[in-house]
């Protein structure tokens, strides 16, 4: 059986390690997220029509579209 030896900087880097796993597993799952929607051309198309759309104000907000549906708040 091999026994390992660690110095305090090899415990120090193993807690860092440790700590930040989780983080870089998020960040990795985002990024792939980030991957999939753009490598969707109809989503990306979809992503620039929406733009588009913000860009030349043809959106309503929320409580406008409540009213122009007169309907209120608590019946959504």
């Amino acid at each position: 059986m091999v026994e390992a030896v660690f110095t305090e900087e090899d415990r120090e880097n193993l807690r860092i390690l440790r700590e930040e796993l989780p983080k870089i597993r998020l960040l990795l799952e985002e990024l792939m997220e980030t991957l999939e929607v753009l490598g969707d051309e109809e989503l990306m198309e979809s992503v620039k029509a929406s733009e588009e759309d913000i860009r030349e104000g043809r959106l309503i907000d929320f409580e406008r579209l409540l009213k122009e549906l007169d309907l209120n708040e608590q019946e959504v």
